[in-house]
Parts: structure tokens; C-alpha cells; sequence
């Protein structure tokens, strides 16, 4: 340390100056405003997860089919279908 003193130019109070300016640039408060840093406050935890219970199908998304429920696709569709063949004779299920 006392090499470094030598070469800055000063003795011993230059040397803690020196030390003290190169120590701000350590501390974690900003300098001249003379207070701690805002502190970080802690999130809420978390609420417990729901206990899982698939004993009873819970989907209302799909309780009201009917036969007119994919009507709009089918005539949106019908343009694209490709007529099916027939042998000309009726078909046993009819």
C-alpha cells in the first residue's frame, strides 16, 4: 500500500481517501442520499392448488348437441364433397 501511496502523490490520508472513494463503488445504498435502498416486499404465497377429483365429468362445454349443432359447417363444407359412386341398384338399407 505504501508503493501506491508513493505514486498517487500522497501518504497515508491520501490512501484512505483513495480507499474510501473505491469502496462507494461497493456499497449497495446510493451515495449523498444517506438511505437504505427501497426493500423488496414479499409476494403473497401462493394458494394451495384444488384437490383434483375427476369422479364426475365437468365439461359443459359439450352437453347441448343436437342434430342442427354443425349445420353451418356442413353447408360451408358441401361445396367441397366429391360425388359418391352408385352401382345404379337400391341400396339394402333403404
Amino acid at each position: 500500500m505504501a508503493a501506491a501511496a508513493a505514486l498517487r502523490g500522497g501518504g497515508r490520508a491520501v490512501t484512505r481517501e483513495m480507499l474510501q472513494l473505491e469502496a462507494r463503488g461497493l456499497c449497495t445504498k446510493p451515495v449523498g442520499t444517506g438511505t437504505a435502498p427501497p426493500k423488496k416486499t414479499k409476494a403473497p404465497p401462493a394458494p394451495p392448488p384444488e384437490k383434483f377429483d375427476n369422479s364426475t365429468y365437468k365439461n359443459l362445454q359439450h352437453h347441448e348437441y343436437h342434430t342442427y349443432t354443425f349445420a353451418d359447417y356442413i353447408t360451408v363444407l358441401d361445396k367441397y364433397r366429391q360425388p359418391q359412386p352408385s352401382s345404379g341398384r337400391p341400396s339394402p338399407r333403404h
